[in-house]
């Protein structure tokens, strides 16, 4: 009796190390393979502003194509490259992180940028994993 339940005991040890190994290994999506909802900058941030819940149930960890203009370029604590798209509102940008740390934007740039929404923050709505869309 104790021997089967210890065989059914390492039998779910051995089931549950399998899966944590494939999902650590589960290849990681990409924007690029993702079908993106277009927006622009303004209307996204005007949705996430007037309804923070339904943008998220509409944006949140799906690929959107923001279109805007950059309004400041950054670097963040990785030295990635950041682009800040401009809105309506002052306090409220669409922050772009860029996948690539050395790519090339410039203030004012008209561009369409393609990333992942990881939802509204302090300084208003992020993407992440970003492509500039061509």
């Amino acid at each position: 009796m104790i021997r089967n339940i210890l065989i059914a005991l390492l039998l779910l040890i051995l089931i549950g190390v399998g899966t944590g190994i494939y999902m650590w290994n589960k290849p990681h999506n990409k924007v690029e393979n993702a079908k993106g909802i277009a927006i622009t900058a303004d209307a996204l941030s005007k949705e996430y502003t007037s309804d923070e819940k339904a943008a998220d149930t509409k944006y949140l960890n799906k690929a959107i194509e923001v279109s805007g203009t950059i309004s400041e370029i950054d670097k963040n604590q990785d030295g990635g490259t950041m682009a800040i798209l401009q809105t309506s509102d002052p306090a409220a940008g669409i922050q772009c992180t860029m996948r690539e740390k050395n790519v090339t934007l410039t203030k004012g740039q008209n561009i369409t940028i393609k990333g992942f929404c990881s939802g509204n923050g302090l300084t208003g709505v992020s993407l992440t994993d970003c492509v500039i869309k061509q």
